[in-house]
C-alpha cells in the first residue's frame, strides 16, 4: 500500500495544484503537501466547517451522501471530498487548473487514502 504522502504527491504534480491536505472530520490535519507560505493547519481547520455544511445541505435536500464539493474563488477553486469515514481531502488550485484532472485524481485515489487512514 502506498503511504499517504506518496498519494498526496500525485495531486501536487497536477498543474496548478498548490495545496493538498488530508483532514480529519474534527478539523485536525492528518497530512499535507502545501506551497511555501500556506498554513496547512489553518486550511484543515477552516475547511472542516465548509465540509460539514456541504454534507448537511445534501442530506437536508435529499441528495444523498456527499461525493465532492467545490468552492470557486477569484484566484482558483478549492475542492473537498470525503475519504473514508473519518477524513476528507482538500485540494486547492490556481485559476485555470484542469478541474477534470483533479476530479479524476480524487476518484482514483480516495480509496487508497481511506485504507491508509482507517483506524486513525
Amino acid at each position: 500500500m502506498e503511504d499517504i504522502k506518496e498519494v498526496l504527491s500525485i495531486f501536487t504534480r497536477l498543474e496548478g495544484v498548490n495545496a493538498v491536505c488530508l483532514v480529519g472530520r474534527d478539523g485536525f490535519l492528518v497530512d499535507s503537501i502545501v506551497k511555501k507560505g500556506m498554513d496547512a493547519e489553518m486550511i484543515g481547520a477552516i475547511a472542516s466547517g465548509g465540509f460539514g455544511s456541504s454534507e448537511s445541505m445534501g442530506k437536508q435536500l435529499d441528495k444523498g451522501n456527499l461525493t465532492m464539493t467545490m468552492l470557486e474563488f477569484k484566484e482558483g477553486p478549492v475542492m473537498l471530498a470525503p475519504v473514508g469515514d473519518d477524513t476528507f481531502l482538500v485540494v486547492a488550485a490556481d485559476e485555470g487548473a484542469n478541474l477534470a484532472l483533479i476530479r479524476l485524481a480524487i476518484r482514483r485515489h480516495k480509496n487508497k487514502l481511506a485504507m491508509a487512514t482507517a483506524g486513525l
